[in-house]
């Protein structure tokens, strides 16, 4: 199914969104994309884009200027930051958020400066409207998949449906080592909608490595397993955290987390986004190859 927009709608949406997007400097630097979400100077960003505390944080946009914001809150989790723009100086354009994602294969439009490149209008679809989780920069974010490309610097950009409503926050491109792969993941509109309402940081749990589905490696590793294995591969275990405390090592097998067996990323995701920070773990695991079986305890760090 091709869904065809025409050149006009196009620019409309351009002219309807653009007052309201902003680009972030970090010490001077253009490090990301924003967007305002209240007249009262509130931007919303992603949290990865201003993970520099020590260094100052502007906003600049034709419309806006250039202007000092000042930090709200962050949600490692869901990769946002919330910022303020200085009061003196509102009303400011601002968009509105959706009241929906879009299903699959409706059209949508992200606004950022993609590499240095100002205010460019990058358009894309949706691929599917149920959450899933990324990894990346340490941690899983919570995010939906958008058929499209974007670059570095489009990140904390806008996701706008036909109508220039949010449905959705840039936070990441799906890449391999043969570079993009035409899927970008996008923070979704309900994560968004909480996280500006509460106006606070969120704290959640972290073994501090990432885990993989089995089905998802390497045949070489898959013959390393036994035949009837089921869980989940670790990966990226960070030195000196939680897991590598633990006694985890990568390529380690999680044949269950808290007495159930998990097999998919996302409920494992879930079950531990269930559980604060601090809280005791139980985890059966083995080797890859099904040795060395085990039962440990940790306690989670928080992804903050």
């Amino acid at each position: 199914l091709v869904c065809l927009i025409p050149q006009s709608r196009a620019q409309s949406i351009y002219k309807k969104i653009s007052p309201a997007c902003i680009e972030i400097l970090v010490g001077g630097r253009l490090d990301g994309s924003g967007v305002i979400v209240c007249p009262t100077g509130l931007v919303l960003t992603a949290c990865h884009v201003i993970r520099k505390p020590s260094k100052r944080l502007e906003a600049f946009s034709p419309k806006v200027g250039r202007k000092a914001l000042q930090l709200i809150a962050t949600n490692r989790g869901s990769d946002m930051a919330l910022l303020k723009l200085p009061g003196g100086n509102a009303p400011y354009p601002a968009l509105a958020l959706a009241k929906q994602i879009p299903p699959a294969g409706k059209p949508v439009f992200l606004l950022g400066s993609p590499i240095f490149r100002h205010h460019l209008l990058i358009r894309g679809s949706i691929a599917r409207k149920t959450q899933t989780y990324s990894w990346y920069n340490g941690g899983f974010t919570n995010t939906i998949p958008i058929s499209a490309i974007g670059a570095p610097g489009s990140s904390g950009g806008p996701w706008v449906n036909q109508k220039g409503e949010i449905i959705g926050l840039q936070v990441a491109t799906v890449t391999t080592s043969k570079g993009h792969q035409g899927v970008s993941s996008a923070v979704p509109l309900p994560s968004i909608r909480r996280f500006i309402s509460e106006k606070r940081n969120v704290s959640v749990s972290s073994i501090q490595a990432a885990v993989e589905e089995l089905w998802a490696q390497p045949t070489q590793l898959i013959r390393k397993m036994p035949s009837d294995a089921k869980g989940l591969l670790l990966r990226q275990v960070a030195k000196d955290g939680v897991a590598d405390k633990a006694g985890l090592r990568n390529e380690d097998l999680i044949l269950k987390a808290n007495g159930k067996n998990y097999t998919r990323i996302e409920p494992f995701i879930r079950m531990m986004r269930s559980m604060k920070p601090g809280t005791t773990l139980k985890l059966e695991v083995s080797s890859v190859t099904g040795e060395n079986r085990r039962g440990l305890s940790l306690k989670t760090a928080s992804l903050d």
